[in-house]
């Protein structure tokens, strides 16, 4: 019996050291996993504060481009109506060359104005798109880090649930140790009675 008990022991001890090596990995788990989240958070606050100062300074370009642009449609009306008024003296003055001068230049200064309106009109496309995209990479990055924390709440739980079976596994066996005494003491006893018998006769 006492062998045995021994026996058990052993083997209890080899299974308690193989769980605490568990218990160990899966805390070493929780921390590289609680660690990675940190990661995580540190780079997603990195990330948002470009954000927050890219797209402060991209709505800035594209008010300074949307104030171009409004100047630039007031500047071509300005010059449509000179030019309107030039073609009125030209109809009148059709022999005045200077009058002739003044409509080409108004002409041209029309025309590259008009071109000038639809470059700042494409680059202010450019800039709202760029700015979607960063919205659209914060929304991914948050979507990362929301999985980290579901990954370290599954591992928390599963550490929970091995250190409770480990407390409930030594909450008995006391009682078996204390059982298997019982029987040994019992046993000794029961010889030494029979051995006095036997010496009385």
């Amino acid at each position: 019996m006492l062998v045995q008990g021994a026996a058990a022991g052993g083997r209890g001890g080899s299974d308690y050291s193989k769980l605490r090596g568990i218990i160990r990995a899966q805390k070493d788990q929780v921390q590289a996993l609680e660690n990675e989240v940190a990661h995580f958070q540190t780079r997603l606050h990195r990330i948002e504060d470009g954000h927050r100062l890219e797209l402060a300074r991209l709505k800035k370009e594209v008010e300074y481009h949307k104030r171009l642009r409004q100047g630039a449609d007031q500047r071509s009306y300005e010059l449509e109506d000179r030019l309107a008024r030039v073609q009125r003296q030209a109809a009148a003055a059709a022999h005045n060359t200077s009058h002739d001068e003044e409509k080409d230049g108004l002409i041209v200064q029309s025309m590259e104005l008009v071109s000038k309106n639809s470059d700042l009109t494409y680059k202010l496309k450019t800039m709202e798109a760029q700015v979607s995209q960063l919205e659209e990479l914060k929304a991914a990055l948050e979507s990362e880090l929301n999985q980290a924390y579901c990954e370290r709440d599954e591992l928390a739980a599963e550490l929970e649930h091995i250190l409770s079976r480990q407390h409930q596994q030594h909450s008995r066996e006391p009682e078996a140790d204390g059982e298997d005494g019982f029987d040994e003491r019992t046993e000794v006893a029961a010889g030494g009675e029979a051995g006095g018998l036997g010496d009385e006769h």
